[in-house]
C-alpha cells in the first residue's frame, strides 16, 4: 500500500469514529421530572449501570429489602451491570394508581459489531413502584434472581 492509500484509510476511518461518538454523545436521555415514578427508575438503572449497588439498593421498597438482602442485591446486579452498561433507556408508559405505580421501559443493548459498528438489540422491562414516605420505591424487579419476593417464587407441587 503506498502513503495516499493509507492517508485516505486513516481519514475515512477517524471520520467513523467521530460520527460513532457524536451519534452517541446525542443519544443521551432526557431527565425524567423529579420525584416522579420514571425518575426512580432512571436513577436507579443509572446506578446499577455505573456499579453503586448500595445507592441503587436505596431505591428498593422496604419490602423488598426484607426480601433480599443488600449482598444478595450486589451480587446479582454485578451480573446485569454489564449489560445496563452498553444499554440505552427509553421510557415507554407510566401507570399511576394512587400509592401504586407502574413503568415501562425499552432497554436498547448496543454491542460491537465485526469489522465495525454495533448491533442493536431491545427489550421491555417492568418496574413496579409504591409510595413511602413521599418516594417512589421499586417493589418489584425482573432481576435480581435472589430478590424475589415471596409472591413471586413458582409454586411447587408435591406430584
Amino acid at each position: 500500500m503506498n502513503k495516499s492509500s493509507i492517508l485516505v484509510c486513516t481519514v475515512i476511518g477517524s471520520i467513523l469514529v467521530a460520527s460513532i461518538i457524536a451519534l452517541n454523545i446525542g443519544n443521551k436521555p432526557s431527565k425524567m421530572p423529579k420525584g416522579s415514578p420514571a425518575r426512580t427508575v432512571q436513577i436507579f438503572l443509572e446506578h446499577v449501570s455505573g456499579g453503586n449497588y448500595d445507592s441503587a439498593y436505596n431505591s428498593l421498597s422496604i419490602e423488598l429489602k426484607k426480601a433480599c438482602s443488600s449482598t444478595d442485591f450486589a451480587a446479582d446486579s454485578y451480573n446485569e451491570k454489564a449489560r445496563y452498561s452498553r444499554s440505552t433507556f427509553k421510557h415507554l408508559t407510566t401507570q399511576l394508581a394512587n400509592l401504586e405505580s407502574v413503568v415501562l421501559v425499552e432497554v436498547i443493548e448496543l454491542e460491537p459489531a465485526f469489522p465495525i459498528g454495533t448491533s442493536e438489540n431491545s427489550y421491555q422491562e417492568k418496574f413496579n413502584l409504591v409510595k413511602e414516605n413521599g418516594n417512589w420505591k421499586i417493589s418489584q424487579l425482573q432481576f435480581p434472581i435472589n430478590c424475589l419476593t415471596k409472591s413471586e417464587i413458582p409454586n411447587k407441587s408435591d406430584d
